[in-house]
């Protein structure tokens, strides 16, 4: 009976330190890059399902139906290059705060091109079945 009890214990501290997985800065660096990549591509449906189903894209647009909206209202701009450099990133259980720098080349009609940069603040959130999805984020764009 010892034998069997020592064995169920092992078993239940084995499965519950499985499923109690700390997650990592680089969880988040990837989810940013992944962003950085589909901002550059200017992919409104991907973009928008990075989010949750109620985020907000800054002041801009607020859910994803309306996030995928506002972006794809940006017919004429062509982003070039996309960066985002993180500050910090602060992990809470599975909700995650990031700051950091952003960097962007993006032409404007056939001729403006325009260099932007600036800060920005993300809000992550944990999704078993999606991964790292953006509750929000906001630039604020450097003068």
């Amino acid at each position: 009976m010892k034998v069997i009890t020592s064995v169920f214990f092992l078993l239940l501290v084995l499965s519950l330190s499985s499923c109690n997985k700390g997650h990592s800065k680089t969880e988040i660096e990837a989810a940013m890059q992944q962003y950085d990549h589909l901002i550059q591509k200017m992919d409104a449906d991907s973009i928008s399902l990075m989010f949750t189903p109620n985020g907000d894209l800054g002041d801009q647009a607020h859910g994803r139906s309306w996030i995928k909206k506002y972006l794809s209202g940006f017919t004429n701009v062509k982003v070039l290059s996309q960066h985002s450099g993180s500050d910090s990133i602060l992990i809470t259980g599975d909700s995650c705060t990031q700051k950091g720098m952003y960097q962007q080349v993006t032409v404007v009609s056939p001729a403006d091109t325009l260099k932007l940069q600036g800060t920005y603040i993300a809000h992550w959130v944990w999704s078993k079945n999606t991964g790292w999805l953006l509750s929000s984020i906001k630039t604020i764009p450097k003068n």
